[in-house]
């Protein structure tokens, strides 16, 4: 019973920081497992499951040809999943994300620029998840699972895209241009109100025709979850991320690259009907960057239906 009611709350969903025209931005884009997503109660039960949510995101990052002056991306990303799975051993999602990115250059004594500003269809991802060992006690409603994990983000966002007759820095485009594959491990403990997951995974990109490539990435989730009530479960979480630095013709782009660790706190309500809506959040308390940057506290807002 409680495989069919509990949450699994995910983490931020990778969200591409950007920056102004020749001032890059951190490309530590997001924290955590990007397949979390796959132990849903859709997913778990075997019935289709639809999601759709929203989350804001705010960087800073040092403006390169003024160390006086810094970059501040203001980003939306809007996202709708699929989550849906066919067997006791087998996760199949996809999401398909439209990415809002705004970007201006403060302080120093001068006045605000708007350096960029654009709205497109980001990178699609599709994902697997397989379950090499499950172990199910009916008797105490406990459930084990380890779990592989593989996936990838493909170039279907804009990468091209200009401002003022000039391409907008790597970091500002909608889509990276590049194919995003990543691989990992997966372990779900549950019994009774209690689901507690941890994950690791690393993620590397493609060069695209401009010749960038986005530094590789491992990726973290460790997260405890406890159903107060049988229309609301709280979820507390630690989701990290370590990424080198992106490489542009083979040399390292100055401010990418580093380490993020965010605690990850979120809630999930029944609203009747097969479906929950939620709010989670990250908020960093680790942040060791190349580089001059900043990673403020994110919120994503949501809502998922499951098809019974």
């Amino acid at each position: 019973m409680a495989r069919r009611i509990g949450i699994v709350l995910w983490a931020a969903a990778a969200a591409a920081l950007v920056a102004a025209p020749r001032a890059r931005a951190c490309s530590v884009c997001g924290c955590g497992d990007p397949l979390l997503i796959a132990s849903d109660p859709a997913a778990i039960t075997g019935q289709l499951r639809f999601q759709a949510d929203v989350e804001y995101l705010r960087m800073d990052a040092g403006n390169e040809e003024d160390p006086a002056r810094t970059d501040q991306l203001t980003q939306w990303s809007y996202r709708l999943n699929t989550a849906w799975r066919p067997l006791d051993t087998l996760s199949l999602t996809a999401t398909l994300p439209v990415v809002s990115k705004a970007i201006r250059t403060v302080g120093g004594g001068a006045p605000a620029v708007a350096a960029s500003d654009v709205t497109g269809l980001g990178d699609v991802e599709v994902a697997a998840r397989w379950a090499l060992w499950r172990q199910v006690y009916l008797g105490l409603g406990r459930v084990q699972e380890v779990a592989v994990t593989a996936g990838t983000s493909m170039p279907t966002g804009p990468n091209g895209l200009r401002a003022g007759g000039e391409r907008i820095d790597e970091h500002g485009q909608p889509g990276t241009g590049a194919w995003g594959p990543f691989a990992g491990i997966h372990y779900r403990y549950e019994q009774g109100p209690w689901t507690g997951f941890a994950s690791f995974s690393g993620r590397v990109h493609t060069e695209n025709r401009y010749g960038y490539t986005y530094g590789p990435a491992a990726l973290w989730s460790v997260h405890g979850q406890y159903l107060l009530a049988k229309r609301v479960a709280l979820d507390l979480g630690v989701d990290g991320r370590h990424a080198g630095a992106d490489q542009s013709h083979g040399a390292a782009v100055v401010n990418t690259g580093g380490t993020v660790i965010a605690a990850a706190p979120g809630v999930y309500v029944d609203a009747g009907g097969g479906a929950w809506v939620f709010a989670r959040g990250q908020i960093p308390f680790v942040k060791r960057f190349r580089g001059d940057q900043d990673q403020l506290p994110s919120v994503t807002l949501g809502a998922q239906y499951q098809v019974r």
